[in-house]
């Protein structure tokens, strides 16, 4: 013991190279370095730092599935042991403590549920050599970093959820080496594989239930006589019997005597898309699916999943249904032409007429469009289709959807269009200027008509839902030049919005890297980096040809890039580095740059900046044309006289 304490003083001490410590695995060798690399000395002990109480509360909260699969593991751990002193301690993957039993009396290591023990806090341990092995561990006396625990002994296991992410770890602690052997670490093994299984059934179950309880299904489950044994809030809400219970209760009690079930049992295959009526109510319901559950080739059970609408409701809340991310509230943009954009859009969303949304690629097209959509009709589908993304020769059965045979390849029990599933909500045609000629006629007579029919079908289906289509492309020139129906245009254009690229909209850039650069940072978990002056002044004079698109890819390669906290010139992408913009366009040279050690406090430029490089960028535009300059800064042409006295501007 003595020889490995001298050893490790003097790998810290860098007096031996790390290969001559031989009674020491070296994966414990290398541990002992980084832990003195992080500052601290094997010959004082500080406490482990200790978690935020707000923060910790909120950990148990999340860490509650693996706590409760620990606590029967603990309880036995704690009787088995019952005749030795010990520590039995779940931490979570990032070395904090989540609990500790049987811990008697104090301790003089501060070996408390909430504390932070890792190799940068405390130095080597075996729970956190564990975390970062991801494989079990023993460490005795002097292999752990500090002196204090040279007279214990560890064991620690790992515990990992079913797709093999390390969730935690057990560690059992003995404050005498004589109590603590290789079978201590066996029982650790063992039982940190009864609560990774444990856990896992837990997490398993809590997937399904959020599964069962989010789905807009009535979810059935019998067993293989028919007795239903488990259901969805849904079905208990929609499914009404008078009284009796639906657990216990025989399928066919609840949906009547219907051919399909009994075709199921007998033939063992799934069926689905079927309209009956309950057999109590009279409810007109959708069986989505009648699924047969086999275990070696035998019929244990039944999955039976139902709609409360008819068959073109179910259509609309299809799952194909694209979620809303953005209402007006949250699109990012203050600038005039955005303010102007915004107001016009909400204003035509109140109306049921088709919208055609045109702007350069990358300026957020989809976004107004989920806006409007939001404002409209917020609860019903949303379908976004992108007609330059489908193959030509899919496109039809994409938007009209097939019956089952329809073609080679086609689904046997056939598949809804994306405009059957926009039924009641909205249909978001992106690029509609590379839609094929003779889809066109058809897509005309649907908007014509409200109707479709499937590719291969024989009946016509009626369906509600508002356009919005968006393009890239001038589609009067594609109508000169015979490539976009006139007729077609003009119904789809009845209300016309322009997005202006991002470019034209100066504000607007210095709010869209502030949101960019706080959700990126959120999402890597690290503090937001603040924009350096020249960083920002190089970002503000580029022309943005990509528009949003680019800014957002920008923005996060420049904080993942980023150092000491700060976004420096450096730091952006080459494009970026090596713009020359045109003659005239150019910004004031920002300030010199504080050094790495100074607080920026203001990390955006002043509004006289913005508003000066857009003066600037109008009357460019507009030959100098004052009327011209005024009307695309929204300004009268005194106050841009005033303005540009002011700046200075010649």
């Amino acid at each position: 013991m003595d020889k490995i304490k001298q050893q490790k003083l003097d790998v810290i001490r860098k007096y031996i190279d790390p290969s001559a410590v031989k009674e020491v695995r070296p994966e414990i060798v290398e541990s002992w370095i980084r832990s003195s690399e992080n500052g601290l000395d094997p010959r004082h002990y500080d406490y482990p730092p200790q978690m935020d109480p707000l923060m910790f509360e909120q950990l148990l909260k999340k860490k509650a599935l693996l706590i409760q699969a620990s606590t029967p593991f603990i309880h036995h751990l704690e009787n088995m042991l019952s005749h030795v002193e010990c520590y039995i301690i779940i931490s979570d993957e990032q070395g904090v403590i989540l609990s500790v039993v049987k811990a008697l009396g104090g301790n003089g290591f501060k070996l408390e549920a909430g504390t932070i023990w890792t190799e940068k806090t405390i130095g080597t341990c075996s729970h956190g050599m564990c975390i970062l092995l991801k494989s079990p561990i023993q460490l005795c006396g002097p292999e752990h970093f500090s002196h204090i625990f040279e007279n214990i002994a560890c064991s620690s296991a790992p515990i990992f959820d079913e797709n093999g992410n390390l969730e935690g770890t057990l560690t059992i602690t003995s404050p005498n080496l004589r109590s603590h052997n290789s079978q201590t670490l066996g029982l650790a093994i063992s039982m940190a594989m009864g609560i990774q299984k444990q856990f896992q059934i837990a997490l398993q179950n809590e997937i399904f239930d959020a599964a069962l309880e989010n789905t807009e299904e009535i979810m059935l489950f019998s067993d293989d006589d028919g007795k239903i044994i488990r259901t969805n809030m849904n079905a208990l809400k929609i499914i009404e019997l008078f009284g009796r219970d639906l657990i216990g209760s025989q399928v066919e009690d609840v949906l009547g005597e219907q051919p399909f079930f009994k075709s199921v049992a007998e033939t063992g295959n799934t069926l689905s898309h079927i309209d009956f009526q309950l057999k109590y109510t009279k409810k007109k319901l959708f069986l989505t699916s009648i699924k047969p559950i086999k275990s070696k080739d035998k019929i244990s059970g039944y999955i039976v999943l139902l709609k409360e609408t008819d068959h073109i409701k179910k259509a609309a809340k299809s799952p194909y249904a694209a979620m809303v991310k953005f209402t007006f509230d949250t699109i990012i943009g203050s600038s005039p032409q955005s303010m102007k954009l915004k107001s016009m859009a909400k204003k035509f969303a109140h109306f049921n007429s088709n919208i055609l949304i045109q702007g350069e690629s990358g300026t957020g097209k989809d976004v107004y469009a989920q806006a409007i959509h939001f404002e409209n009709r917020p609860n019903g589908p949303y379908i976004a289709v992108n007609c330059a993304a489908i193959p030509q020769n899919l496109i039809a059965s994409e938007l009209f959807g097939y019956e089952g045979g329809a073609f080679t390849g086609a689904e046997r029990q056939g598949k809804p269009g994306k405009i059957e599933l926009a039924n009641g909500g909205t249909l978001f045609l992106d690029e509609i200027g590379d839609m094929p000629l003779e889809l066109q006629a058809v897509l005309l007579r649907v908007l014509e008509d409200k109707m479709i029919m499937h590719v291969g079908g024989s009946r016509y289906i009626p369906v509600d839902f508002r356009l919005i289509t968006a393009t890239n492309k001038n589609l009067l020139d594609l109508v000169k030049n015979n490539q976009f129906r006139e007729d077609l245009y003009y119904r789809i254009s009845v209300f016309k919005l322009s997005v202006p690229p991002l470019r034209e909209r100066g504000s607007d850039i210095v709010q869209l890297i502030e949101h960019f650069i706080r959700i990126y940072s959120s999402n890597q978990g690290i503090d937001e980096p603040i924009l350096s002056n020249s960083a920002k002044y190089l970002l503000l004079q580029y022309n943005w040809p990509g528009n949003v698109r680019q800014l957002q890819n920008t923005i996060s390669y420049a904080v993942c890039m980023s150092n000491e906290g700060i976004i420096r010139p450096e730091n952006l992408p080459e494009e970026i580095l090596s713009y020359q913009p045109p003659s005239g366009l150019t910004l004031a040279q920002p300030e010199p740059e504080p050094s790495p050690n100074e607080i920026i406090l203001d990390n955006t430029p002043s509004m006289k900046e913005i508003e000066k490089k857009a003066i600037m960028k109008a009357l460019h535009e507009s030959n100098n044309h004052i009327r011209g300059a005024a009307k695309i800064l929204g300004l009268s042409k005194s106050t841009l006289y005033r303005k540009i006295k002011e700046y200075e501007i010649s």
